[in-house]
């Protein structure tokens, strides 16, 4: 955020949960079962589109049968061979890769503006010059666990102390707060306005920020267990992972569940929509998959991490970046890891990209770094925070965003 099977081991993992620990708990039969017995009717039967019916919770057996001991390297369904990564190469691998992606859906007008902004610090950083931290907010009582861009450019934070805040970048203090019913794990706007929130009661509520009371418009139930990630598949529907080992994709029209993604072993921590519409997950399993969500079938398993995958990013040029608790960044081409950076102490806990060869990530060992991946090194480490990064955002305007949980939203311009 090892996982563990014991009641003690659970109930000791639990108690870290609760003192705002990013660990996640392994569900065992028991757990499963006492949420089942109070969810009787989460247990549905979905059709893909393929026609085949599938249930879309695991009995609670299968999932008590995992394995506590993750091995390092875990068998690739698909038979995808693992290259090494690269630590301090004089030769870039990366220089010659083809920067055209084919795209299957338009992009959002906050994904349109990056673009922009990832064109123009491209141009303007040939010479890099370092961030500074200009700004700092304030406002929230506990860990800042996700901070987005709303279409208004404004930013939406969300925290453990089950708040949601709207900031102005020019105010130091938030123009709207809302009030959750669970600590908040993540979020995404949907469409201008509406704001999807995950939190650690397993649910997905569905926020309209534009009315002046902040209607709380639906609730999305289905997962066991608290949902880590939210991410848009196309205008018609959205992808959630969980604790529970599941991505669920959901109908946001109809909202109801569409079909269930249920090949990763453990906790699904990070999920992100690629450029051709495919999902790419990261897991407590070690292991990143792509994922055809339409057909529910995994078309790719990646392997190379050693600990659980925290985060993922996809690049301009297609190239997908992960960050684990291994405390490395790696680069991914054609399935393959083709650059590992190596020079955090703690857990790679979040991914952005600055330019077209500059990424930033942030870490628990309370440091942001910037890479010039194009040179395999770090340029610059930025400090300032009391405890560790938990995320980070490249806004439209070119700041470089970032939250902790030492409460505390910081402002870095270059």
């Amino acid at each position: 955020m090892g996982l563990c099977e014991s009641k003690s081991d659970k109930q000791a993992l639990i108690n870290e949960n609760n003192n705002n620990s990013e660990k996640i708990n392994n569900p065992g039969s028991s757990q499963i079962n006492q949420i089942t017995n109070s969810q009787n009717n989460s247990q549905i039967k979905e059709k893909t589109p393929n026609g085949i019916i599938k249930e879309s919770i695991k009995s609670a057996e299968e999932k008590s049968n995992k394995n506590e001991n993750i091995p390092s390297v875990l068998k690739s369904q698909n038979n995808i061979s693992q290259t090494s990564g690269i630590k301090n190469s004089t030769i870039n691998p990366l220089n010659n890769l083809n920067s055209q992606i084919k795209t299957s859906n338009a992009e959002n007008p906050v994904e349109s503006r990056l673009s922009s902004v990832i064109k123009n610090n491209s141009s303007r950083m040939n010479n890099f010059s370092n961030f500074t931290c200009v700004k700092s907010f304030k406002s929230h009582n506990d860990s800042i666990s996700h901070i987005i861009e709303l279409d208004s450019g404004y930013v939406a934070s969300g925290s453990y102390d089950k708040t949601i805040n709207i900031w102005d970048l020019n105010n130091t203090e938030p123009v709207n707060t809302i009030k959750t019913s669970g600590r908040v794990f993540c979020l995404l706007e949907f469409i201008p306005g509406i704001l999807l929130c995950g939190t650690d009661n397993s649910e997905i509520e569905m926020w309209n920020i534009k009315e002046e009371n902040n209607v709380n418009l639906f609730t999305f139930k289905g997962h066991l267990l608290w949902v880590n990630c939210l991410t848009k598949c196309n205008d018609n529907y959205f992808a959630s992972g969980s604790n529970d080992s599941d991505i669920r994709i959901w109908d946001y029209n109809e909202k109801k569940p569409y079909n269930v993604l249920s090949e990763h072993g453990e906790g699904v921590l990070t999920l992100i929509t690629l450029k051709d519409g495919k999902l790419c997950s990261g897991s407590a399993d070690l292991t990143i998959k792509i994922w055809d969500w339409e057909n529910s079938i995994c078309i790719a398993t990646l392997q190379g991490h050693t600990a659980w995958v925290k985060c993922l990013c996809q690049l301009s040029n297609g190239l997908i970046v992960s960050g684990a608790d291994d405390k490395t960044i790696k680069i991914w081409n054609n399935n393959n890891c083709v650059l590992t950076l190596a020079e955090h102490k703690k857990t790679v806990r979040k991914i952005c990209q600055i330019s077209d060869n500059l990424i930033a990530s942030g870490s628990f060992d309370k440091t942001i770094k910037i890479w010039d991946i194009n040179n395999n090194r770090c340029v610059q480490t930025l400090e300032g925070h009391l405890s560790k990064i938990i995320c980070l955002l490249l806004h439209s305007t070119g700041y470089l965003i970032s939250s902790s949980g030492d409460n505390e939203i910081k402002i870095w311009k270059s």
